[in-house]
């Protein structure tokens, strides 16, 4: 069985990214680093999951 993970950057929100060994943490399991800027890349779940919690005006939850 194939799954497909989607990320997203919750920095730039850019979608394209690089997978390491040394970038892997409990927060970030598969290691995901967006090249843009670095940042630990979250799946589309997490984002949302963050979102609905998130207490920002809508605006900011882009």
């Amino acid at each position: 069985m194939i799954t497909n993970i989607h990320f997203r950057c919750p920095c730039c929100h850019g979608s394209q990214y690089r997978v390491s060994s040394f970038d892997v943490t409990e927060k970030n399991p598969v290691g995901a680093k967006c090249i843009f800027c670095k940042t630990p890349m979250m799946t589309f779940d997490t984002i949302a999951a963050y979102a609905q919690q998130s207490q920002a005006p809508m605006e900011f939850r882009k």
